[in-house]
């Protein structure tokens, strides 16, 4: 089996256009904040739930665009999961950097401690350490 050279021209468009759609729907406010009052007037419930994750909203933007690629009912489904996938692949490169953020460790009891592991006093200790 070969790849013609126009369907992997279409799926490449198709992916791109695939992923665009669903972080515009999931991220973007639209023209006129329309997307931002979609969002609201679906509400919390599983439809809003869907529009909160670009990898969800994608995997139902891409069932359309798969046809596009290739019509043949073989292939479809195969075609429909790699947009998909692509989707939440460029998702994922498209996030911010991790970012490492400093916080007190809590050593036992709740206590807090600080970088070399001895425990910080808190305000009974210090009331007793007259």
């Amino acid at each position: 089996m070969t790849i013609e050279g126009g369907v992997l021209f279409r799926f490449m468009i198709a992916s791109l256009a695939t992923w665009r759609v669903a972080f515009l729907l999931a991220r973007e406010r639209g023209p006129w904040d329309a997307l931002v009052r979609l969002r609201r007037g679906v509400g919390t419930g599983v439809v809003g739930q869907l529009l909160t994750c670009v990898k969800c909203v994608g995997l139902w933007v891409a069932a359309p665009f798969a046809f596009f690629v290739r019509g043949e009912w073989a292939e479809l489904v195969v075609v429909w999961l790699a947009l998909a996938g692509v989707t939440a692949l460029i998702d994922e490169w498209t996030r911010p950097p991790f970012e490492w953020q400093e916080t007190k460790e809590e050593g036992p009891r709740g206590r807090e401690v600080d970088d070399n592991g001895a425990r910080v006093a808190d305000g009974a200790d210090r009331r007793g350490l007259r």
